[in-house]
């Protein structure tokens, strides 16, 4: 049936990128070959650039899942009544960790991201990410889409409590916030976790200064988590 296929296929793709990522992570992007990725994944290398034009593109295929768990578990902290400020520290944190850990690999993610541009993002009620622009690399549109839609549903719910003015625009606030962290994951030269949240909320502050209703402030570090 096409569903079962379908269903295959979409579970081969997981397994090539949960494959590759698993190496880059031991030995790095330019050091781990096709050949290499098409063993441990279990296909042949022809098949393995039937699912992915590039080793990047496993790359980001596993960290957009990553991401896409953690807006999940945001999602699901923001519904059962968790303050956005309190869920805002947990994704920072998480991304933050990630960052760190696998420091050697954020480059080609960072660029890959910073390269696309994305369409018409989610809608105000955090819904799922939209189409890639015409064009454009689908991969690394989707990577940079599903991060927005990570960061958007945080803003909008601290613009319905009244943290936010009512007018911010929070896709565009959550796109700008998305690139500070890269651009500081890729410049930084940070040596934990600490330091990259402290990078980043001095780039947060900058960034949500306009955006604050009048008294609001906000935390000055993020938890860990």
């Amino acid at each position: 049936m096409k569903v079962d296929r379908e269903e295959q296929t979409e579970a081969r793709r997981e397994r090539i990128a949960r494959a590759a990522f698993e190496l880059f992570a031991r030995s790095g992007l330019d050091q781990t070959s096709a050949q290499d990725i098409a063993r441990a994944a279990f296909v042949s290398r022809t098949n393995l650039y039937r699912y992915f034009p590039s080793k990047t593109h496993m790359l980001l295929a596993h960290f957009e899942r990553a991401v896409s768990e953690t807006r999940s578990e945001a999602l699901s902290r923001l519904s059962s009544g968790t303050a956005p400020q309190a869920v805002w520290q947990h994704v920072t944190a998480r991304m933050a960790d990630l960052g760190v850990r696998y420091g050697h690999l954020v480059g080609a993610v960072g660029q890959a991201v910073l390269g696309a541009r994305p369409g018409p993002g989610p809608g105000a009620d955090g819904a799922a990410p939209g189409t890639p622009a015409p064009g454009l690399p689908g991969q690394e549109v989707r990577t940079a889409l599903t991060l927005v839609a990570l960061v958007e549903p945080v803003l909008h719910a601290m613009r319905l409590q009244g943290h936010l003015r009512s007018d911010a625009n929070t896709h565009l606030l959550a796109s700008l916030l998305v690139d500070a962290c890269l651009l500081a994951l890729l410049h930084g030269g940070h040596r934990d976790q600490r330091e990259v949240l402290r990078d980043w909320q001095d780039r947060f502050s900058l960034l949500m200064y306009g955006a604050l209703a009048p008294g609001v402030t906000l935390p000055r570090e993020a938890a860990r988590d």
